[in-house]
């Protein structure tokens, strides 16, 4: 919660890394700098300690300890200071750097338009189903005056209903959702289109119904209008000359609007290693080479790639035979940058219950429809590992099975959520997240996990979203 204490047994367990033992230990020092930072209370702007002190306080050796301030720095929860009075400095995750991030692994993962467009749906029927229940007469006004501002031409902007839609819910990780997909949508676009006098009406009359509904107090509606206006909006772009079902990388800016020169740089780097396949592993050249190729200082180069870094698109090694190697961007660092930012805003366990719901009812759905033989296997060992699992290893192990199901779904944008979601829900539970719940607790929810991997596998979607919808539901006073 912003600018509260909560206590230091929340675990947010960053980036659970998949690399060796030095890796993985950076990845537990990252997790211990930012329960410290929560418990202080998020002071931004604060210097946690010296690079000397922190490595006595956490017991590591100095290559551990920067591989942790890595991981944090990509969180955007810390980042290093150099210098006279230099150190951790903490810092606060921004909508940009989060975004950012998030283009960065679309383009990675060549995530396609229809990927995003089915998560749009998830997540503004979420919306619209929440949004009746907490109108104000000044919520009224401003959409009535977005409605009236398309009708009339004054507004040529179709993001901004949906973004106030959201912002009317209250809820930080709707807002942010709505947000990224919203912006990302236009870079599969190429240049963004004239939009026809007639599109553009139609457009203006399906939000004018969106809210009307929504001011008639009429979910249902609501939720109908919206699906229909999605899908119009989803087919409407695949037949653009101009759109492209993956991501254009000349479209992607992983820094500022107007970049300095080091930035321009890693922009220019990031492309040439899209253009090219994302090589993963491959030598982009030494230091002196890349100074040379790109007529740079050292200074303006070493800025360079600390941007690229942090993005996880390449990374400097030093020494014999090393220079910079084209790297993968991680998504559980994409998730923890995204589920830190929520932290940060303050996001309540009630919130996070709502997005659950309306995100993993989705996942559930089209899980069933997706079912095959290799995902029946990826589900039951999901089930399986949950069944045999350690008491102290319990909680983050039954929320894989979530994360399975969303995999499951072929969706990654929805997989994206999942992660953040269930990232969330570790860092909210009661208790310390390394300590299992009481014995009864477990059995129950492996039960109820059988149950809803009995629907899956067996086709039922409508009883699979039952089962979700109760276990969920249950699961709200779990939270803080």
């Amino acid at each position: 919660m912003s600018g509260s204490k909560r206590s230091a047994d929340a675990n947010p367990r960053l980036h659970r890394s998949r690399g060796g033992p030095t890796t993985k230990f950076a990845a537990r020092v990252a997790d211990r700098m930012v329960d410290e930072i929560v418990s202080l209370g998020w002071p931004e702007g604060e210097v946690l300690g010296s690079e000397g002190e922190l490595i006595e306080r956490y017991g590591v050796s100095r290559a551990v300890f920067r591989e942790a301030v890595r991981l944090v720095e990509h969180a955007g929860v810390a980042r290093a200071r150099r210098g006279p009075g230099g150190g951790l400095v903490i810092t606060t995750p921004s909508v940009s750097s989060v975004i950012g991030a998030v283009m960065v692994y679309f383009t990675f993962a060549q995530v396609r338009l229809d990927e995003l467009f089915e998560a749009r749906l998830a997540v503004e029927e979420a919306i619209v189903q929440l949004a009746p229940g907490r109108l104000t007469e000044q919520g009224i006004a401003r959409l009535r005056e977005l409605v009236d501002a398309e009708a009339s031409g004054q507004s040529v902007d179709r993001r901004q209903l949906h973004l106030e839609l959201a912002a009317l819910t209250g809820n930080p990780a709707l807002e942010l959702f709505v947000d990224i997909l919203t912006r990302v949508s236009n870079t599969y676009l190429g240049e963004l289109p004239q939009v026809s006098h007639a599109t553009a009406a139609n457009s203006s009359h399906a939000h004018a119904r969106i809210v009307e509904a929504v001011i008639a107090g009429n979910e249902g509606l609501a939720r109908r209008r919206m699906r229909r206006h999605l899908h119009a909006e989803a087919d409407w772009l695949r037949r653009r000359r101009t759109a492209r079902q993956r991501i254009d990388a000349d479209l992607v800016h992983i820094g500022p609007s107007q970049p300095k020169r080091a930035e321009q740089i890693s922009q220019e780097i990031f492309r040439e290693i899209a253009r090219s396949g994302w090589p993963v592993g491959e030598l982009l050249g030494s230091e002196a080479d890349l100074m040379a190729r790109y007529d740079v200082s050292r200074a303006v180069l070493r800025e360079s790639v600390r941007l690229l870094e942090h993005h996880q698109i390449a990374k400097m090694r030093r020494g014999p035979g090393g220079g910079l190697f084209v790297t993968e961007p991680g998504v559980g660092a994409i998730t923890d940058s995204v589920a830190l930012y929520l932290e940060r805003r303050g996001i309540e366990a009630v919130q996070l219950a709502e997005m659950r719901r309306g995100i993993e009812l989705a996942c559930v759905e089209l899980a069933t429809n997706r079912m095959d033989d290799d995902a029946i296997m990826s589900i039951t060992a999901a089930l399986a590992a949950e069944r045999t699992a350690a008491d102290h290893e319990f909680s983050p192990t039954a929320h894989d099975l979530h994360v399975v199901i969303g995999n499951l779904t072929q969706n990654r944008v929805l997989a994206l959520m999942v992660q953040v979601l269930a990232r969330l829900s570790m860092l909210h539970q009661r208790g310390p997240a390394d300590v299992g719940p009481a014995p009864p607790v477990m059995r129950e929810v492996v039960a109820t996990h059988e149950k809803i991997v009995e629907a899956i596998v067996s086709g039922d979607a409508e009883l699979a979203r039952f089962r979700m919808r109760r276990h969920l539901d249950a699961m709200l006073p779990w939270l803080r």
